[in-house]
C-alpha cells in the first residue's frame, strides 16, 4: 500500500465517526504539492478496493465485515496465497494460510478485506469459492493401506484426493480424477478415477496429461467426422466453372520438411517495368466447413491447431486438413486468391481477391528453397522454378525493407526444436535457424493479410482484426534499465517503433542480444482478435488481419467467409454483426493463449526430462534475469534456463537492487547482473514444476 493510502486509512480509522470531504482529508493530513494532486485518484482506488465508502463527495472507512472483493486465487508453496483482483491496476492481496479455506490454485473466490493490527496493511480471508478452476485433475495413483489416493502432478493443487481401490490402475500410474468433495480443514478431498492414462515414464502419457490439464478438445464429434468423410475427394466440374482458373500458374508450396497440411501457395511474375505481380492462394476451407455445421462447431471449440513436439491436435479432421483442403502437388484444389501488384519499392499498387481453382506445381521445403537461393547454379530444381524463386527473394527483400522503413520490429528469438526418439522421448534440443525461405514466405503472407484487411475496411465490412497495442511505458522502462546495463541506450520519446528498431540494431552483435530480444517481447502486449481496429504495433501496420491459415486458425476461416461475401457482388450478402465478432474475437484470443500455454508447458517438461539425465554436469551461460530470490541463467549449449537460488550463494549475504536488476554481496561487493557470463552446475530438476535449479561454479565479474 502506498504511504498516502496508509495515511488515509489511519486517519479515518482513528475513531472518526463522521465522513470527511476530500479537502478536509487533505488539510488534516497536511498534504502538499504532488500528494494533494494525487488524492482524488487514491481515494477512488480505496473505494474500488472496498476499503472506503464514498458518497456525495465524502469518505468514511468501510466497516470491516462489509469489505469484500473477488478475484483469482493463487497459492504459494508454503500454503499461503494471493488474490489477483479483476482490476489489473490494483495490488494483489495477501491471504494467510489459515484463511485459504477450501480454495485451490486458480479458483475464483470472494474474500473479505481485513487490516493488519500490526502494520495496518490490508490482507484477505476467503469467504466463498465462486467458481472452481479444477473439477478434475491429473495425478499419480498411490495406495495407503487398503485405500487409494491420487497425488496431483501439479503440487500447487495440494494434498491427496481419496479414491476407492482400483483394479485397472497400477501404483504409480498417471490417472485423471473427478473431485466430488473438496478439501476442508484436516479432511482431504475425495473423488473417483475417471481415466487411467498409463505409466508415468511413457512420453505419450505426458502429452495426454498436458492435453487434459488445459482442457484441450481431443476427439471430433461423430457428426463432424461424418461430415468430413462425406466430402468428395475430387472437385466438381461445375464448381470449377464458377471460379477463376489458375491451374496454369507456376504456383508452389513452401513448408517445413515434416509439414502435412499445406494451406498456402505462391506464384510471382516480374513485369518489364520492374513491378511484381504476386499471387497468394489460400485453401478455401470455408467451402467445406459451413457456418454452424458440426465441423464448424468443432473447429470453433478448438480455435486453433495445437502443436507439440512430434504430435498435433488439428483444428479440422485429417480428411480435410491433410486431404481435400491441403494444397498437395499435382492435385486440383479450391482456394481464395489474393492477387497483388507491387512497384519496385514494395508499395502495393492494386489488389484483388476471388475464389479460384489451382494446381500446385511443386511441394518445396524451406531447406530446398534456401539452398537454391544461396547457390542457384548448383540447385537440382528446374531452371524456370529457380528463376521464379530468385525473383520472389527480390520482392521479399523489397517488402521487408519497406516494413523496416515504416517501423516494423524484427526480433530475433531463435526457436528450439525438441528431438525425439522412437518412443517419443526427448534426446536433444537444437536451435531452428530461420533462412531466406522462411523470410520469403513470411513477407508474402504478411502482404496478403494486410491487403485483405485494407480491402474489407475500405468496403466497410466488419471483420476480425489482428491487433497489437502499444506497450506499457512502465514495462519499457524496465527494458531501458536492462539495456543500460548492457551499455546500450534506449530513448522512449518520439516514434517508439524507431527507438526499438535502433535498440535491436545496436544490440544485434552483443552477447546479450537474445536476452534483450526476449525482454522486449515480454514488454510488448499480446496480440489479439477484435472488430475494433487499433493497428498492429509490432508490424507497424495500420490495418491487419489473419487470412492465410484457415486450416489451423479459426479467425482466418471467419475472414474467408467475410471476404467471400464482400467479393460476391450479392446485394443480399450480410455482414457478421460487431457484437458477434467481438465475442468471437475474445473466444479465439483465449483459445490461442490456451494452446500457447499447453505447447510451452510440454516443451518445458521435455527440457526438464533432458536435464534430469545431465545432473551434476557443468555448463556455461548468461544471466537472463535477476530477482530478489536469485537469478536465472540461460545455457549456451542446450538452450534451457534455470535458477541459481539466493540461498545457494553461501559466500556472502546478497541484497537485490530493483533499479539495477542486480544482486550485490554486502561483504565482498560481488555483483550478479543481467548479461553476466557464468558457469553453473545442474543441481536439481523438478519436472512437475517445470523447474531446473543450478548451483554456481564460477562467474566472470570483470
Amino acid at each position: 500500500m502506498q504511504p498516502i493510502e496508509q495515511k488515509i486509512i489511519d486517519l479515518l480509522g482513528r475513531g472518526q465517526k463522521q465522513p470527511l470531504e476530500r479537502r478536509e482529508i487533505a488539510e488534516r493530513l497536511n498534504l502538499r504539492g504532488g500528494e494533494r494532486k494525487l488524492l482524488t485518484k487514491v481515494l477512488d482506488q480505496l473505494v474500488h478496493k472496498g476499503l472506503l465508502q464514498g458518497r456525495k463527495g465524502k469518505y468514511r472507512l468501510v466497516p470491516q465485515q462489509k469489505r469484500t472483493t473477488e478475484g483469482i486465487f493463487s497459492i504459494a508453496e508454503k500454503g499461503y496465497g494471493f488474490l489477483r483482483q479483476d482490476d489489473a491496476m490494483q495490488e494483489d492481496l495477501f491471504i494467510p494460510a489459515r484463511h485459504v479455506e477450501t480454495a485451490m490454485d486458480g479458483d475464483r473466490v470472494l474474500v473479505s478485506i481485513l487490516i493488519s493490527a500490526r502494520d495496518r496493511r490490508p490482507y484477505a480471508k476467503v469467504l466463498n469459492v465462486l467458481a472452481r478452476a479444477h473439477s478434475r485433475l491429473i495425478g499419480h495413483y498411490r495406495l495407503r493401506g487398503k485405500r487409494g489416493q491420487v497425488w496431483p502432478v501439479d503440487k500447487k493443487l495440494g494434498g491427496p484426493i481419496q479414491v476407492g481401490p482400483q483394479t485397472d490402475a497400477k501404483v504409480g500410474d498417471v490417472v485423471e480424477v473427478e473431485i466430488e468433495h473438496y478439501a476442508q480443514g484436516e479432511f482431504h478431498a475425495s473423488g473417483r478415477i475417471v481415466a487411467v492414462l498409463g505409466a508415468a515414464d511413457d512420453p505419450q502419457v505426458d502429452i495426454e496429461t498436458v492435453i487434459r490439464s488445459h482442457n484441450l478438445p481431443q476427439s471430433f464429434s461423430h457428426a463432424a467426422l461424418k461430415q468430413a468423410a462425406a466430402v468428395a475427394e475430387t472437385i466438381d466440374e461445375d464448381e470449377i466453372a464458377r471460379r477463376v482458373d489458375l491451374r496454369k500458374l507456376p504456383l508452389v508450396t513452401i513448408d517445413g520438411e515434416t509439414a502435412r497440411d499445406f494451406d498456402d501457395a505462391v506464384a510471382l511474375q516480374k513485369n518489364s517495368d520492374g513491378s511484381f505481380r504476386l499471387w497468394v492462394c489460400i485453401a478455401d476451407v470455408s467451402h467445406y466447413v459451413a457456418q454452424q455445421s458440426a465441423l464448424d462447431e468443432d473447429a470453433l471449440e478448438r480455435g486453433t491447431s495445437v502443436y507439440f513436439p512430434g504430435f498435433c491436435l488439428p483444428m479440422l479432421p485429417e480428411a480435410l486438413s491433410n486431404g481435400i483442403c491441403s494444397l498437395n502437388p499435382d492435385e486440383d484444389r479450391l482456394v481464395m486468391a489474393a492477387e497483388m501488384r507491387f512497384n519496385q519499392t514494395g508499395e502495393r499498387l492494386e489488389a484483388k481477391f476471388y475464389p479460384a481453382v489451382m494446381r500446385s506445381q511443386a511441394r518445396l521445403t524451406y531447406t530446398q528453397v534456401a539452398a537454391c537461393l544461396d547457390n542457384p547454379a548448383q540447385t537440382e530444381l528446374a531452371s524456370d522454378l529457380a528463376a521464379q524463386l530468385g525473383e520472389m527473394a527480390e520482392l521479399a527483400g523489397v517488402l521487408s525493407q519497406m516494413r523496416q522503413q515504416r517501423g516494423s520490429l524484427e526480433m530475433e528469438i531463435p526457436e528450439v526444436e525438441v528431438l525425439l526418439d522412437d518412443r517419443g522421448a526427448p534426446f536433444d534440443l537444437v536451435k531452428v535457424e530461420r533462412n531466406q525461405a522462411h523470410r520469403l514466405i513470411e513477407e508474402f503472407m504478411l502482404a496478403a493479410n494486410e491487403a485483405v484487411a485494407g480491402y474489407l475496411t475500405k468496403k466497410n465490412w466488419a471483420l476480425l482484426y489482428r491487433i497489437h497495442e502499444e506497450p506499457d511505458l512502465l514495462k519499457l522502462q524496465d527494458l531501458q534499465q536492462l539495456v543500460a546495463e548492457c551499455g546500450v541506450g534506449l530513448v522512449l520519446t518520439g516514434k517508439l517503433q524507431r527507438a526499438l528498431q535502433r535498440l535491436l540494431l545496436d544490440i544485434h552483435d552483443k552477447p546479450e542480444a537474445r536476452l534483450v530480444n526476449q525482454q522486449l517481447l515480454r514488454s510488448l502486449k499480446q496480440a489479439c482478435y477484435t472488430p475494433k481496429n487499433s493497428g498492429h504495433f509490432g508490424l507497424a501496420a495500420d490495418c491487419y488481419c489473419h487470412f492465410t491459415s484457415p486450416i489451423r486458425r479459426y479467425p482466418d476461416l471467419i475472414i474467408h467467409r467475410i471476404l467471400k461475401r464482400a467479393v460476391s457482388g450479392d446485394p443480399k450478402a450480410t455482414a457478421i454483426s460487431e457484437n458477434e465478432l467481438t465475442q468471437l474475437g475474445l473466444d479465439c484470443s483465449a483459445k490461442e493463449r490456451r494452446a500457447m500455454q499447453a505447447e510451452r508447458e510440454l516443451v518445458n517438461l521435455r527440457c526438464c526430462q533432458l536435464m534430469l539425465k545431465r545432473l551434476g554436469e557443468e555448463f556455461e551461460g548468461t544471466i537472463s534475469s535477476v530477482t530478489e530470490f536469485g537469478f536465472f541463467v540461460e545455457l549456451d549449449e542446450v538452450f534451457v534456463d534455470g535458477l541459481v537460488h539466493i540461498r545457494n550463494l553461501k559466500d556472502d549475504y546478497y541484497a537485490f537492487d530493483p533499479t539495477t536488476h542486480s544482486l550485490t554481496g554486502e561483504r565482498r561487493q560481488q555483483q550478479f547482473r543481467v548479461g553476466m557470463r557464468i558457469k553453473v552446475k545442474v543441481a536439481k530438476v523438478e519436472p512437475w514444476r517445470r523447474r531446473i535449479d543450478f548451483s554456481l561454479v564460477e562467474a566472470d565479474h570483470s
